[in-house]
């Protein structure tokens, strides 16, 4: 199989959908990646308002309010965390060679996509050591939490951009509390277009991945065919 370099991930911005039906879709991809009948691919979306529950959380310790939001017991590591329309959620259905295959690192890089496209908006965000995510000095900005199987990634990032961070009150968020959650537009005290920040990850993840970022249309029906690894090279944007 040729080198990561020269991989293409194909991007595919789902808009507003329920949390459910891209939950699902993520795990058809996955086993047409396995398969071979699907090269990589980032989804990028919004979710109604809903709370998912990572391996190490329960309903009983971590969500306060169980009646606010629907509620969904998920695959991927981490805790309890909270979506809604005006945060960008991306999905990397990524098949990892083998010098890819160190989970924290891809967890790393996953922040460090967000560090880098948060810094095109003039916001210095940073790790916090023994904590996930992304975080602008004590405040949590972007949660990470994935899943591998059949060494193919699921799961991802949520980056709060415009959403109302207080639905986060419902749960404990990684364990934390809800004060510690802030958006991109509280930290700049302006509106945030969704779409610039959408562009802006993209660069930053053909970048950190070493993947050319091409636009995939999301009328397919389904949403295929991806182009197959080992095509393409270097790093791009998605054309438009």
């Amino acid at each position: 199989m040729s080198s990561t370099a020269t991989r293409s991930v194909t991007v595919v911005d789902l808009g507003l959908r329920p949390y459910a039906e891209v939950w699902e879709f993520q795990k058809q991809l996955l086993e047409r990646v396995a398969a071979g009948e699907s090269g990589d691919v980032l989804l990028l979306c919004e979710h109604p308002a809903v709370i998912t529950l990572g391996r190490k959380a329960t309903v009983e310790a971590d969500v306060l309010d169980a009646a606010r939001f629907p509620i969904f017991p998920i695959e991927r590591g981490g805790e309890a965390t909270y979506h809604a329309p005006g945060q960008i959620v991306g999905y990397p259905i990524l098949y990892l060679e083998e010098a890819e295959r160190d989970l924290h690192r891809v967890l790393r890089n996953l922040e460090e996509i967000n560090i880098r496209a948060l810094a095109r908006h003039g916001v210095e965000a940073c790790r916090r050591p023994g904590l996930t995510g992304v975080w602008v000095g004590d405040r949590k900005v972007t949660s990470v939490g994935l899943a591998v199987r059949k060494w193919i990634t699921y799961h991802g990032f949520a980056l709060n951009v415009s959403n109302d961070v207080s639905g986060f009150e419902a749960i404990r968020p990684c364990g934390l509390t809800a004060e510690v959650m802030t958006s991109v537009e509280s930290l700049v005290g302006r509106p945030v277009a969704l779409e610039e920040v959408k562009r802006d990850l993209v660069i930053a993840f053909a970048e950190v991945f070493s993947r050319k970022a091409i636009a995939g249309d999301v009328s397919l029906a389904p949403l295929f065919p991806y182009p197959e690894r080992g095509t393409g090279s270097g790093s791009g944007l998605p054309s438009s």
